[in-house]
């Protein structure tokens, strides 16, 4: 009959005097006894001295596994699927457009609407034109004006070339020697024309020697003339006066109408300054612009 340690309850071999297990001994107590080791087995509280065991707490560490509310971590990650939930902005404007009682909701999108609407450009577009066809209009207008201006300056002598050229545009109303008439009006005034020799070095009507001292024109008048004329003469070393030559006078002045013992009446023009050999011209007007000339003489000195 097998024997058990009274005190750990351990199988001992039969026949032992002591237990290999916790040392009790064995041969003092009775074979039958051994169920007693009911009571031994209270003993087993010294099985809790095997807290070795109680390492199982280590097992304890599995809290350690907890990290098992990673997987909840990961479900936040889920929902970032909220992001998703933008989504309901799309139905937002879906359900605007039937929704008649949200009208105010979908007036947001209203504004891009009606700038797209053709009808807006469409009026600044005609604006511009109007503005354009106006321009157009104003331009033409002030273009047929100059050209109405240059029409008229150029029948009148008054734009285009030289001054003598310009003059000669004018109809002659009269032409004698060495000089021409340009103005009707004036013409009735006129009794006689003509260049003078004052000191004899004129050799024929309007050529004078290198001695010459003067070249004198006088304008013979009745009494009707009473205003004084304007006059001035130009230089040039040949007969054609170019625009140089006649860009500034030698001399200008007015003169009035003066009269003799006769009763005669002359509008004497005397040139007398800077003098030499060549060409020279002489211009009669109403005014010192030369614009509306009265006479155009030629002269020369050999």
């Amino acid at each position: 009959m097998a024997n058990f340690c009274p005190n750990c309850g351990s199988q001992a071999k039969e026949g032992a005097s002591f237990c290999a297990v916790c040392g009790t001994r064995l041969n003092a107590i009775p074979a039958a006894p051994v169920a007693e080791p009911a009571p031994a087995v209270e003993a087993a509280p010294a099985v809790e001295a095997a807290p070795a065991v109680e390492a199982a707490p280590v097992v304890e560490a599995a809290p350690e596994a907890e990290p098992a509310p990673v997987a909840p971590v990961a479900a936040p990650m889920a929902e970032a699927a909220p992001v998703v939930e933008a989504a309901p902005v799309a139905p937002a404007a879906v359900p605007t457009p039937g929704a008649a009682p949200q009208p105010i909701a979908f007036e947001a999108p209203s504004g891009p609407i009606q700038s797209t609407t053709p009808s807006d450009p469409q009026p600044a577009k005609k604006k511009s034109k109007a503005g354009l066809i106006i321009l157009f209009c104003c331009i033409g207008a002030v273009a047929l004006v100059g050209i109405g201006v240059a029409v008229f300056a150029i029948l009148k002598g008054g734009l285009g070339g030289t001054i003598l050229e310009r003059i000669e545009k004018k109809d002659k109303v009269d032409s004698g020697k060495k000089f021409s008439v340009y103005d009707e009006d004036f013409n009735d005034y006129i009794e006689e024309a003509r260049w003078w020799d004052y000191d004899d070095t004129m050799d024929k009507d309007g050529v004078y020697d290198e001695y010459t001292e003067t070249l004198a024109f006088s304008i013979e008048v009745n009494d009707d003339a009473e205003d004084d004329v304007y006059y001035a003469y130009y230089f040039s070393k040949d007969k054609e006066f170019d625009e140089k030559d006649l860009s500034k006078p030698i001399f200008s002045d007015s003169v009035a109408p003066v009269e003799y013992n006769d009763g005669s009446i002359y509008y004497n023009v005397d040139c007398s300054k800077s003098l030499k050999k060549g060409y020279y011209v002489v211009i009669v007007a109403s005014d010192e612009s030369l614009k509306n000339p009265y006479i155009v003489a030629y002269a020369e000195i050999k």
